[in-house]
């Protein structure tokens, strides 16, 4: 039987309002609930699985979500060459420039940006080496190891250099001079340690000793005294003790050390918020006061003055504080890296720069109710034409959308500690402060030389956890583009006089 015309109209509208009522309300947060959990409980080969059995990120559009997603728990279950090539080809995606095709531009205009393929915050892009540096490192590797550190802040300059516009704030992260320092070290080179180092204090200088939430830590003082003074730099040696108010005493070298990494808790996740114009602008002020001001195009006639931006939300984390106990000692993990500063940063640059594209978005979604109406007055007349137009814009607010999509499983902060080991098996007490008080062991085996070991503390810490005994394995992966990249003078933000 054939629906008349009528009846159908009225079908569609109710149809698409309902649908899109119903499914807007969904994050990428909430699709990932799931294998979150098991992250958190530190069950990474069920995240694995559940990653692999993700409907959402099994879609093409969302494969650099899946490659970020997997390598980063691959890379915690201790699976460094799978990490490895799963974070390479996220690396591939991104260098061959993701784009849309027609369809997923008409879909993401009239819907939301979710119908176009992910392409990845600035800060995401970067991640992907400081992950693989320490997958080479732990596959005995460790100049493969240097080659993706010195990439984080050469992918920053070049995303940097490609806008015209609203820059990114954003352009050099202190604590991957930090991770360039510590590994020219593993390789015996100290003076281009002493050089990465400086850079990082140059940064933190620069900035009032604080930069995105991070203190100048005081290991890496105590670096740039102890690399001057291997050096022969008197001078630097001298400027530097009085700098930091540090004596000789301060300083301490063994032969064979380990910089422990603890990552703690989940990195913010992305929510929405809706936002309406206000004298030609659309103006938005979060829970922190952080305030986000986006310009409408000179003679947008955008119709619907609502829009959903994305946002991203601090996820708390169960520990705040932790120190590690060895030999009658203790040291406390110092702050290296906070995600929540660099993300929100990151992301307010990125909506500057995107205020066209959220403006045609709102127009195309004008021009179809606009074309509905029409259409709806050739068949049923005037009077359902203000019907239909109402209801088409009514299904457009309810599909205004904003792209809720960020790597999750990336820690909500990085601190390190540095520990000297002795000539046996070394068990380390990590001993975390938070909601409860809780410890855990690790065991690093005597190595000349220093040794890079990363901690995860996603979530409250379990009794049958059993920290990996960690060794320098032997295994060995390819490494691709050595070459190419050693070729770039990339260590030296300030170079020795």
């Amino acid at each position: 039987m054939r629906i008349p015309t009528k009846i159908w109209f009225q079908y569609l509208s109710v149809g698409v309002l309902a649908f899109w009522l119903n499914s807007c309300g969904i994050t990428y947060n909430d699709r990932s609930f799931e294998f979150q959990n098991e992250v958190y409980y530190r069950n990474f080969d069920k995240a694995a699985a559940l990653i692999e059995d993700n409907k959402f990120l099994s879609k093409k559009r969302n494969r650099l979500l899946y490659l970020l997603e997997k390598g980063k728990v691959e890379h915690m279950n201790a699976n460094y060459k799978e990490s490895n090539q799963l974070l390479e080809e996220a690396y591939t995606l991104i260098e061959n420039r993701i784009t849309s095709n027609t369809g997923q531009v008409i879909a993401a205009n009239l819907t939301n940006p979710m119908a176009a393929p992910y392409q990845g915050e600035d800060f995401e892009k970067v991640m992907i080496h400081y992950y693989m540096a320490l997958n080479y490192f732990q596959l005995g590797m460790p100049n493969e190891a240097l080659v993706e550190a010195k990439r984080i802040n050469i992918k920053l300059q070049e995303l940097n250099q490609k806008y015209k516009k609203n820059k990114n704030k954003y352009a050099e992260d202190a604590f991957a001079q930090i991770l360039q320092g510590l590994l020219y070290e593993a390789t015996g080179d100290i003076n281009n340690a002493f050089i990465a180092y400086r850079n990082a204090e140059e940064l933190y200088t620069e900035n009032n000793s604080s930069y995105y939430g991070v203190h100048l830590p005081l290991q890496l003082q105590k670096d740039l005294v102890r690399t001057s003074k291997q050096l022969g730099f008197t001078q630097e040696y001298k400027k530097y003790l009085k700098q930091f108010n540090l004596s000789e005493n301060d300083i301490h070298h063994s032969p064979a050390e380990a910089i422990i990494f603890w990552e703690n808790g989940l990195g913010p996740a992305k929510d929405q918020t809706q936002i309406t114009a206000v004298d030609g602008a659309f103006i938005a002020v979060d829970d922190a006061n952080n305030s986000i001001f986006i310009p409408i195009p000179p003679g947008t006639n955008l119709g619907i003055t609502s829009i959903a931006i994305p946002k991203y939300v601090q996820r708390e984390s169960y520990y705040k504080s932790a120190r590690l106990i060895y030999n009658d000692q203790q040291t406390s993990f110092e702050l290296a890296e906070d995600f929540y500063p660099i993300a929100r940063q990151t992301l307010n640059d990125r909506m500057l720069r995107e205020a066209v594209n959220i403006a045609l978005r709102l127009g195309a979604k004008k021009a179809t109710s606009a074309g509905l109406g029409a259409l709806a007055k050739q068949f049923l007349g005037e009077d359902a034409e203000s019907l239909i137009k109402t209801g088409a814009d009514i299904a457009g607010a309810a599909t205004e959308k904003a792209d809720t999509r960020n790597w999750q499983t990336l820690p909500a902060t990085i601190s390190y500690a540095r520990v000297p080991l002795e000539q046996k098996n070394n068990t380390f007490i990590i001993e975390k402060y938070g909601i409860s008080t809780d410890r855990d062991t690790i065991t690093i085996p005597y190595k000349k030389g220093l040794q890079l070991v990363s901690y995860y503390d996603v979530g409250k810490a379990t009794t049958n956890y059993v920290p990996p005994t960690y060794k320098i394995k032997q295994d060995t992966l390819p490494p691709p583009r050595v070459k190419k990249i050693i070729a770039k003078d990339s260590v030296s933000r300030f170079k020795l006089k």
